[in-house]
Protein backbone atom coordinates (compact mmCIF):
# COMPACT_ATOMS: atom_id res chain seq x y z
CA UNK A 1 0.00 0.00 0.00
CA UNK A 2 1.34 3.53 -0.57
CA UNK A 3 2.65 5.55 1.93
CA UNK A 4 0.13 8.44 1.80
CA UNK A 5 -2.39 5.66 2.32
CA UNK A 6 -1.37 4.18 4.93
CA UNK A 7 -0.84 7.69 6.55
CA UNK A 8 -4.51 8.48 5.55
CA UNK A 9 -5.98 5.30 7.03
CA UNK A 10 -3.79 5.65 10.13
CA UNK A 11 -5.51 9.50 10.54
CA UNK A 12 -8.49 7.89 9.80
CA UNK A 13 -8.25 5.09 12.57
CA UNK A 14 -7.04 8.27 14.55
CA UNK A 15 -10.15 10.21 14.36
CA UNK A 16 -12.12 7.20 15.35
CA UNK A 17 -10.10 6.86 18.34
CA UNK A 18 -10.40 10.76 19.20
CA UNK A 19 -14.13 10.49 18.93
CA UNK A 20 -14.91 6.90 21.13
CA UNK A 21 -12.53 9.11 23.63
CA UNK A 22 -14.94 12.03 23.21
CA UNK A 23 -18.22 9.65 23.92
CA UNK A 24 -16.66 7.72 26.45
CA UNK A 25 -15.97 10.72 28.57
CA UNK A 26 -19.45 12.61 28.08
CA UNK A 27 -20.64 8.76 29.50
CA UNK A 28 -18.02 9.17 32.15
CA UNK A 29 -19.20 12.58 33.37
CA UNK A 30 -22.79 11.67 33.56
CA UNK A 31 -21.89 8.65 35.20
CA UNK A 32 -19.94 10.71 37.63
CA UNK A 33 -22.97 13.45 38.11
CA UNK A 34 -25.24 10.32 38.39
CA UNK A 35 -23.20 8.54 41.45
CA UNK A 36 -24.24 12.23 43.84
CA UNK A 37 -27.73 11.78 42.55
CA UNK A 38 -27.60 8.69 44.19
CA UNK A 39 -26.31 9.94 47.26
CA UNK A 40 -28.89 13.20 46.48
CA UNK A 41 -31.97 10.21 45.87
CA UNK A 42 -30.97 8.16 49.20
CA UNK A 43 -30.91 11.66 51.83
CA UNK A 44 -34.32 12.57 50.01
CA UNK A 45 -35.94 9.47 51.08
CA UNK A 46 -34.51 9.35 54.16
CA UNK A 47 -36.32 12.56 54.74
CA UNK A 48 -39.30 12.26 53.15
CA UNK A 49 -40.59 8.69 53.27
CA UNK A 50 -43.49 9.14 50.99
CA UNK A 51 -46.58 7.20 51.33
CA UNK A 52 -44.80 3.88 51.39
CA UNK A 53 -41.49 4.00 52.63
CA UNK A 54 -40.15 0.86 51.14
CA UNK A 55 -41.27 2.18 47.60
CA UNK A 56 -39.12 5.05 47.76
CA UNK A 57 -36.07 2.85 48.65
CA UNK A 58 -37.36 0.83 45.44
CA UNK A 59 -36.66 3.64 42.97
CA UNK A 60 -33.08 4.28 44.98
CA UNK A 61 -32.28 0.50 44.38
CA UNK A 62 -33.11 0.89 40.82
CA UNK A 63 -30.47 4.01 40.86
CA UNK A 64 -28.33 1.63 42.93
CA UNK A 65 -28.31 -1.44 40.60
CA UNK A 66 -28.42 1.00 36.97
CA UNK A 67 -25.39 2.98 38.00
CA UNK A 68 -23.54 -0.47 39.78
CA UNK A 69 -24.36 -2.38 35.58
CA UNK A 70 -23.53 1.00 33.78
CA UNK A 71 -20.13 1.06 35.59
CA UNK A 72 -19.12 -2.57 34.87
CA UNK A 73 -20.49 -1.87 31.00
CA UNK A 74 -18.30 1.21 30.70
CA UNK A 75 -15.21 -1.16 31.84
CA UNK A 76 -16.24 -3.59 29.43
CA UNK A 77 -16.72 -1.26 26.57
CA UNK A 78 -13.22 0.06 27.16
CA UNK A 79 -12.05 -4.19 26.83
CA UNK A 80 -12.42 -4.91 30.83
CA UNK A 81 -13.72 -7.50 32.62
CA UNK A 82 -16.72 -9.59 32.01
CA UNK A 83 -20.49 -8.18 32.56
CA UNK A 84 -22.69 -10.32 34.72
CA UNK A 85 -25.41 -10.16 31.79
CA UNK A 86 -23.86 -9.78 28.61
CA UNK A 87 -20.56 -10.53 28.03
CA UNK A 88 -17.24 -8.87 26.55
CA UNK A 89 -13.82 -10.38 24.92
CA UNK A 90 -10.97 -8.17 24.36
CA UNK A 91 -8.98 -8.62 20.64
CA UNK A 92 -5.73 -7.47 21.09
CA UNK A 93 -3.09 -7.52 18.29
CA UNK A 94 0.23 -8.78 19.22
CA UNK A 95 2.39 -5.59 20.20
CA UNK A 96 -0.33 -3.39 20.26
CA UNK A 97 -2.27 -2.86 23.29
CA UNK A 98 -4.10 0.26 22.24
CA UNK A 99 -5.96 -1.36 19.60
CA UNK A 100 -7.66 -3.07 22.00
CA UNK A 101 -11.57 -3.55 20.96
CA UNK A 102 -13.93 -4.22 23.96
CA UNK A 103 -17.46 -6.63 22.23
CA UNK A 104 -19.64 -6.09 24.28
CA UNK A 105 -22.36 -3.68 25.48
CA UNK A 106 -21.95 -0.25 23.08
CA UNK A 107 -21.70 3.38 24.50
CA UNK A 108 -25.35 4.09 22.35
CA UNK A 109 -27.02 0.31 24.76
CA UNK A 110 -25.27 1.90 28.15
CA UNK A 111 -26.77 5.69 27.71
CA UNK A 112 -30.26 3.49 26.91
CA UNK A 113 -30.31 1.30 29.78
CA UNK A 114 -28.92 4.21 31.93
CA UNK A 115 -31.64 6.60 31.01
CA UNK A 116 -34.56 3.55 31.35
CA UNK A 117 -33.08 3.23 34.64
CA UNK A 118 -33.76 6.79 35.88
CA UNK A 119 -37.04 6.95 33.95
CA UNK A 120 -38.14 3.82 36.23
CA UNK A 121 -36.53 5.43 39.23
CA UNK A 122 -37.92 8.80 38.75
CA UNK A 123 -41.72 7.32 38.02
CA UNK A 124 -42.08 4.84 41.47
CA UNK A 125 -40.18 8.28 43.78
CA UNK A 126 -42.75 10.57 42.16
CA UNK A 127 -45.84 7.69 42.31
CA UNK A 128 -44.93 7.30 45.71
CA UNK A 129 -45.23 10.78 46.83
CA UNK A 130 -48.47 11.42 45.24
CA UNK A 131 -50.35 11.83 48.33
CA UNK A 132 -47.77 14.14 50.02
CA UNK A 133 -46.63 16.22 47.05
CA UNK A 134 -43.52 18.28 47.00
CA UNK A 135 -43.22 20.99 45.08
CA UNK A 136 -39.46 20.40 43.98
CA UNK A 137 -40.61 16.82 43.29
CA UNK A 138 -41.72 18.09 40.08
CA UNK A 139 -38.08 18.76 38.77
CA UNK A 140 -37.13 15.29 38.59
CA UNK A 141 -38.44 14.89 35.17
CA UNK A 142 -35.83 17.95 34.27
CA UNK A 143 -32.89 16.09 35.80
CA UNK A 144 -33.87 13.34 32.68
CA UNK A 145 -34.20 16.12 30.50
CA UNK A 146 -30.79 17.01 30.51
CA UNK A 147 -29.36 13.44 30.83
CA UNK A 148 -30.99 13.22 27.39
CA UNK A 149 -29.75 16.60 26.48
CA UNK A 150 -26.11 15.87 27.77
CA UNK A 151 -26.00 12.39 26.35
CA UNK A 152 -27.70 12.93 22.40
CA UNK A 153 -27.63 16.33 21.58
CA UNK A 154 -30.66 18.49 20.22
CA UNK A 155 -32.38 15.14 19.19
CA UNK A 156 -31.85 14.18 23.23
CA UNK A 157 -33.44 17.33 24.31
CA UNK A 158 -36.45 17.53 22.27
CA UNK A 159 -37.23 13.98 23.20
CA UNK A 160 -36.21 14.46 26.69
CA UNK A 161 -37.98 17.51 26.89
CA UNK A 162 -41.16 16.01 25.86
CA UNK A 163 -41.12 12.91 27.79
CA UNK A 164 -40.00 14.49 30.66
CA UNK A 165 -42.85 17.58 30.10
CA UNK A 166 -45.47 14.50 29.87
CA UNK A 167 -44.15 12.97 33.17
CA UNK A 168 -44.55 16.22 34.78
CA UNK A 169 -47.98 17.06 33.71
CA UNK A 170 -49.18 13.26 34.61
CA UNK A 171 -47.94 13.66 38.03
CA UNK A 172 -49.32 17.12 38.60
CA UNK A 173 -52.99 15.52 36.95
CA UNK A 174 -53.12 13.04 39.33
CA UNK A 175 -52.29 15.52 42.05
CA UNK A 176 -54.60 17.26 41.53
CA UNK A 177 -57.39 14.69 41.14
CA UNK A 178 -56.32 13.32 44.60
CA UNK A 179 -57.29 16.74 45.91
CA UNK A 180 -59.98 17.25 43.34
CA UNK A 181 -58.78 20.46 41.95
CA UNK A 182 -59.26 21.79 38.92
CA UNK A 183 -56.52 21.94 36.50
CA UNK A 184 -56.59 24.19 33.47
CA UNK A 185 -55.17 22.02 30.03
CA UNK A 186 -53.14 25.45 29.37
CA UNK A 187 -50.89 24.63 32.18
CA UNK A 188 -50.35 21.20 31.13
CA UNK A 189 -49.98 22.69 27.50
CA UNK A 190 -47.29 25.15 28.89
CA UNK A 191 -45.54 22.31 31.19
CA UNK A 192 -44.58 20.40 28.49
CA UNK A 193 -43.52 23.35 26.21
CA UNK A 194 -41.20 24.25 28.71
CA UNK A 195 -39.59 20.98 29.17
CA UNK A 196 -38.82 21.17 25.62
CA UNK A 197 -37.87 24.19 25.37
CA UNK A 198 -35.39 23.58 27.88
CA UNK A 199 -34.54 20.66 26.24
CA UNK A 200 -33.92 21.68 23.15
CA UNK A 201 -32.01 24.67 24.56
CA UNK A 202 -29.75 22.40 26.58
CA UNK A 203 -29.42 19.91 23.35
CA UNK A 204 -27.97 22.81 20.89
CA UNK A 205 -25.77 24.38 23.41
CA UNK A 206 -24.09 20.74 24.16
CA UNK A 207 -24.21 19.95 20.37
CA UNK A 208 -22.20 23.05 19.27
CA UNK A 209 -19.99 22.49 22.44
CA UNK A 210 -19.24 18.90 20.74
CA UNK A 211 -18.89 19.96 16.85
CA UNK A 212 -16.13 22.71 18.84
CA UNK A 213 -14.72 19.76 20.77
CA UNK A 214 -14.56 17.38 17.14
CA UNK A 215 -12.98 20.30 15.37
CA UNK A 216 -10.29 21.08 17.85
CA UNK A 217 -9.96 17.33 18.79
CA UNK A 218 -9.65 17.01 14.84
CA UNK A 219 -6.66 18.82 15.24
CA UNK A 220 -5.06 17.90 17.78
CA UNK A 221 -5.00 14.41 16.51
CA UNK A 222 -4.19 15.34 12.64
CA UNK A 223 -1.60 17.53 12.81
CA UNK A 224 1.64 16.66 12.46
CA UNK A 225 2.86 18.80 14.99
CA UNK A 226 3.16 18.37 18.34
CA UNK A 227 0.35 19.23 20.07
CA UNK A 228 0.53 19.23 24.42
CA UNK A 229 -0.77 20.76 27.34
CA UNK A 230 1.01 20.90 31.01
CA UNK A 231 0.01 22.41 33.99
CA UNK A 232 2.00 25.12 35.29
CA UNK A 233 3.89 22.83 37.50
CA UNK A 234 5.22 21.24 34.44
CA UNK A 235 3.27 17.99 34.70
CA UNK A 236 1.80 16.58 30.70
CA UNK A 237 -1.32 16.92 30.79
CA UNK A 238 -2.60 15.85 27.01
CA UNK A 239 -0.64 14.89 24.43
CA UNK A 240 -1.22 14.49 20.04
CA UNK A 241 -0.11 11.21 18.46
CA UNK A 242 2.25 13.57 16.82
CA UNK A 243 4.62 12.99 19.57
CA UNK A 244 5.27 9.05 19.00
CA UNK A 245 6.61 9.57 15.44
CA UNK A 246 8.92 12.08 16.34
CA UNK A 247 10.24 11.15 20.13
CA UNK A 248 9.32 7.72 20.38
CA UNK A 249 6.87 7.54 22.91
CA UNK A 250 3.21 7.13 22.74
CA UNK A 251 1.01 9.91 24.68
CA UNK A 252 0.18 6.87 27.20
CA UNK A 253 3.59 6.50 28.10
CA UNK A 254 3.94 10.60 28.83
CA UNK A 255 0.52 11.94 30.33
CA UNK A 256 1.10 12.48 34.01
CA UNK A 257 5.29 12.79 33.99
CA UNK A 258 7.36 16.01 34.39
CA UNK A 259 8.07 17.55 30.94
CA UNK A 260 11.69 17.91 31.73
CA UNK A 261 12.01 14.34 31.61
CA UNK A 262 12.23 14.91 28.10
CA UNK A 263 14.95 17.63 27.92
CA UNK A 264 18.44 16.93 27.10
CA UNK A 265 19.56 17.36 30.62
CA UNK A 266 22.68 19.66 29.34
CA UNK A 267 20.22 22.10 27.69
CA UNK A 268 17.05 23.58 29.96
CA UNK A 269 16.72 26.55 28.10
CA UNK A 270 13.65 27.47 29.71
CA UNK A 271 14.21 25.83 32.94
CA UNK A 272 11.35 25.04 35.72
CA UNK A 273 7.44 26.67 34.93
CA UNK A 274 7.48 30.12 35.67
CA UNK A 275 3.96 31.65 36.36
CA UNK A 276 5.36 35.76 36.63
CA UNK A 277 7.40 35.27 33.29
CA UNK A 278 4.45 33.80 31.56
CA UNK A 279 2.27 36.23 32.68
CA UNK A 280 4.72 38.74 31.77
CA UNK A 281 5.94 37.83 28.54
CA UNK A 282 2.90 35.83 27.59
CA UNK A 283 3.12 33.59 24.37
CA UNK A 284 6.91 33.21 23.10
CA UNK A 285 8.64 30.25 21.10
CA UNK A 286 11.99 28.27 22.15
CA UNK A 287 13.98 25.60 20.50
CA UNK A 288 14.58 22.90 22.93
CA UNK A 289 16.61 19.92 22.60
CA UNK A 290 14.40 16.94 23.56
CA UNK A 291 16.00 12.92 24.26
CA UNK A 292 13.93 10.45 22.25
CA UNK A 293 12.66 7.16 23.31
CA UNK A 294 15.80 5.72 21.46
CA UNK A 295 18.41 8.10 23.07
CA UNK A 296 18.64 10.34 20.19
CA UNK A 297 18.58 14.78 20.07
CA UNK A 298 15.77 15.53 18.32
CA UNK A 299 15.32 19.70 18.02
CA UNK A 300 11.55 20.76 18.62
CA UNK A 301 10.84 24.36 18.34
CA UNK A 302 8.08 25.35 20.51
CA UNK A 303 5.45 27.82 20.43
CA UNK A 304 4.43 28.15 23.82
CA UNK A 305 0.75 29.82 24.63
CA UNK A 306 0.07 29.98 28.07
CA UNK A 307 -3.42 30.45 29.81
CA UNK A 308 -3.23 31.55 33.33
CA UNK A 309 -7.01 31.22 33.93
CA UNK A 310 -7.08 27.18 33.63
CA UNK A 311 -3.43 26.85 34.75
CA UNK A 312 -2.12 25.52 31.44
CA UNK A 313 0.47 25.99 29.02
CA UNK A 314 -0.11 25.10 25.45
CA UNK A 315 2.79 24.01 23.40
CA UNK A 316 2.95 23.45 19.58
CA UNK A 317 6.43 22.10 18.67
CA UNK A 318 8.05 21.03 15.33
CA UNK A 319 10.89 18.24 14.58
CA UNK A 320 13.66 21.32 13.21
CA UNK A 321 16.33 18.65 13.76
CA UNK A 322 16.90 18.61 9.68
CA UNK A 323 17.35 22.09 9.62
CA UNK A 324 19.41 22.48 13.34
CA UNK A 325 21.94 20.19 10.88
CA UNK A 326 21.94 21.63 8.35
CA UNK A 327 22.38 24.74 9.38
CA UNK A 328 25.43 23.61 11.68
CA UNK A 329 27.01 21.88 8.68
CA UNK A 330 26.76 25.27 6.95
CA UNK A 331 28.20 26.63 10.00
CA UNK A 332 31.34 24.13 10.11
CA UNK A 333 31.51 25.02 6.12
CA UNK A 334 31.73 28.60 7.21
CA UNK A 335 34.57 28.53 10.01
CA UNK A 336 36.55 25.02 9.36
CA UNK A 337 39.17 24.58 6.65
CA UNK A 338 37.56 21.82 4.06
CA UNK A 339 40.90 20.06 3.36
CA UNK A 340 41.72 19.56 7.27
CA UNK A 341 38.85 20.23 9.18
CA UNK A 342 40.37 22.42 11.56
CA UNK A 343 39.18 26.61 11.84
CA UNK A 344 40.48 28.36 8.99
CA UNK A 345 42.04 31.97 9.26
CA UNK A 346 39.00 33.72 9.74
CA UNK A 347 37.43 31.79 12.39
CA UNK A 348 40.19 31.67 14.25
CA UNK A 349 41.13 35.44 14.31
CA UNK A 350 37.51 36.07 15.44
CA UNK A 351 37.83 33.30 18.34
CA UNK A 352 41.21 35.16 19.42
CA UNK A 353 39.16 38.48 18.90
CA UNK A 354 36.76 37.63 21.11
CA UNK A 355 39.20 36.27 23.71
CA UNK A 356 40.73 39.81 24.05
CA UNK A 357 37.84 41.46 24.38
CA UNK A 358 37.05 39.38 27.55
CA UNK A 359 40.16 40.32 28.99
CA UNK A 360 41.93 36.81 28.45
CA UNK A 361 45.67 36.90 27.72
CA UNK A 362 45.87 33.45 25.31
CA UNK A 363 49.20 32.23 24.14
CA UNK A 364 49.56 31.22 20.45
CA UNK A 365 51.99 28.76 18.66
CA UNK A 366 52.86 29.53 14.77
CA UNK A 367 53.44 26.55 12.85
CA UNK A 368 55.28 26.53 9.04
CA UNK A 369 55.85 23.20 7.49
CA UNK A 370 60.02 23.57 6.22
CA UNK A 371 60.02 23.00 2.03
CA UNK A 372 56.44 21.88 1.70
CA UNK A 373 56.72 22.81 -1.63
CA UNK A 374 58.91 20.45 -2.63
CA UNK A 375 56.24 17.52 -1.33
CA UNK A 376 54.14 18.64 -3.73
CA UNK A 377 56.79 18.76 -6.60
CA UNK A 378 58.04 16.03 -6.19
CA UNK A 379 54.66 13.65 -4.95
CA UNK A 380 51.61 15.53 -6.44
CA UNK A 381 49.07 17.55 -4.35
CA UNK A 382 47.15 14.42 -3.56
CA UNK A 383 50.41 13.26 -1.52
CA UNK A 384 50.27 17.05 -0.29
CA UNK A 385 47.13 16.87 1.05
CA UNK A 386 47.69 13.95 2.56
CA UNK A 387 50.57 15.27 4.88
CA UNK A 388 48.32 18.75 5.16
CA UNK A 389 45.32 16.58 6.76
CA UNK A 390 47.72 14.22 9.18
CA UNK A 391 49.65 16.94 9.96
CA UNK A 392 46.56 18.68 11.42
CA UNK A 393 45.32 15.69 13.09
CA UNK A 394 48.60 15.64 14.79
CA UNK A 395 48.32 19.32 15.46
CA UNK A 396 44.47 18.78 17.14
CA UNK A 397 46.05 16.02 19.74
CA UNK A 398 48.82 18.24 20.81
CA UNK A 399 46.59 20.80 21.79
CA UNK A 400 44.56 18.13 23.17
CA UNK A 401 42.10 20.02 25.33
CA UNK A 402 44.39 22.99 26.15
CA UNK A 403 44.16 25.12 22.78
CA UNK A 404 42.15 25.10 19.67
CA UNK A 405 43.93 24.15 15.97
CA UNK A 406 43.85 26.62 12.62
CA UNK A 407 44.86 26.87 9.49
CA UNK A 408 46.23 30.05 8.76
CA UNK A 409 47.19 29.98 4.83
CA UNK A 410 48.40 27.02 2.64
CA UNK A 411 50.95 25.42 4.85
CA UNK A 412 51.20 27.57 8.16
CA UNK A 413 48.76 26.60 11.12
CA UNK A 414 48.22 28.20 14.70
CA UNK A 415 47.13 26.65 17.55
CA UNK A 416 46.11 29.34 20.38
CA UNK A 417 46.27 27.90 23.49
CA UNK A 418 43.86 29.28 26.30
CA UNK A 419 45.82 28.88 29.39
CA UNK A 420 50.05 30.90 28.47
CA UNK A 421 51.26 28.41 30.87
CA UNK A 422 50.54 25.43 28.86
CA UNK A 423 52.39 26.86 25.78
CA UNK A 424 55.59 25.05 26.31
CA UNK A 425 54.34 21.72 27.00
CA UNK A 426 51.94 22.13 24.22
CA UNK A 427 54.79 23.44 21.55
CA UNK A 428 56.74 20.27 23.30
CA UNK A 429 53.75 18.09 21.90
CA UNK A 430 54.06 19.15 18.43
CA UNK A 431 57.67 19.11 18.15
CA UNK A 432 57.11 15.19 19.32
CA UNK A 433 54.06 14.54 17.49
CA UNK A 434 55.60 15.90 13.92
CA UNK A 435 59.15 13.82 14.39
CA UNK A 436 57.01 10.51 13.31
CA UNK A 437 57.13 9.73 9.53
CA UNK A 438 53.34 10.74 7.83
CA UNK A 439 52.03 8.10 5.37
CA UNK A 440 52.02 10.23 2.35
CA UNK A 441 50.57 7.38 -0.39
CA UNK A 442 53.65 6.31 -2.08
CA UNK A 443 56.00 7.27 0.62
CA UNK A 444 56.31 8.09 4.00
CA UNK A 445 57.57 11.56 5.22
CA UNK A 446 58.84 13.03 7.93
CA UNK A 447 57.92 16.56 7.89
CA UNK A 448 60.26 19.29 9.66
CA UNK A 449 58.56 22.17 10.65
CA UNK A 450 59.34 25.76 12.47
CA UNK A 451 57.25 26.95 15.38
CA UNK A 452 57.04 30.77 16.59
CA UNK A 453 55.58 31.27 19.97
CA UNK A 454 53.93 34.73 21.58
CA UNK A 455 51.98 35.49 24.52
CA UNK A 456 48.98 38.29 24.43
CA UNK A 457 49.90 41.05 26.10
CA UNK A 458 47.58 44.56 27.08
CA UNK A 459 46.78 46.54 24.17
CA UNK A 460 47.13 43.66 21.44
CA UNK A 461 44.65 42.49 18.97
CA UNK A 462 44.59 39.34 17.10
CA UNK A 463 46.24 40.36 14.45
CA UNK A 464 49.15 41.92 16.44
CA UNK A 465 49.10 38.52 18.69
CA UNK A 466 49.83 36.56 15.09
CA UNK A 467 51.98 38.65 13.68
CA UNK A 468 54.75 38.65 16.67
CA UNK A 469 53.95 34.83 16.71
CA UNK A 470 54.80 34.65 12.72
CA UNK A 471 57.97 37.16 13.46
CA UNK A 472 59.36 34.44 16.26
CA UNK A 473 58.59 31.71 13.63
CA UNK A 474 60.87 33.73 11.26
CA UNK A 475 63.66 34.45 13.96
CA UNK A 476 63.39 30.40 14.37
CA UNK A 477 63.93 29.27 10.58
CA UNK A 478 66.73 31.72 10.40
CA UNK A 479 68.49 29.94 13.47
CA UNK A 480 68.28 26.76 11.78
CA UNK A 481 66.47 23.86 11.65
CA UNK A 482 64.22 22.46 14.67
CA UNK A 483 64.91 25.98 16.81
Amino acid sequence: MPPLADADRALTRRMELAADAAARQVEDTIQRTRTWCVVVAMLMTALYHGHDWWVGWIGVTILVATTTWTRWALLAERGGDRLPLIGTVTLSPPGRRGDRVGVGPTLTLIGAVSMAGDVLAVGVIMANLLLSPDDPIQLLPLLLVLEAATRWGRAGGILGGFGGGAMAAAWAMAVHHRVDADLPPTYLTFRVALFVLVGAMIGNTVQEARLQRRAADAVFNASRDLVATFSLDGELRSVNPACEPVLGYTPEELLGRDRTFLLDPDDLPFGPPDVDRYRREGARMVEVRCVGKDGRLVWIELDLLPDLRSGLVYAIGRDVSDRRRAESELRHRVDHDGLTGVWNRDALLAYLDRMVERGYQPGLVFIDLDRFKEVNDSYGHVAGDRVLAAVADRLCRAASNDGTVGRYAGDEFCIVVDDPDDLEPVTERVRTLLADPIDAGPVHLVVAATLGTAVCRTGDSSESLVDRADRAMYEGKARGPHR
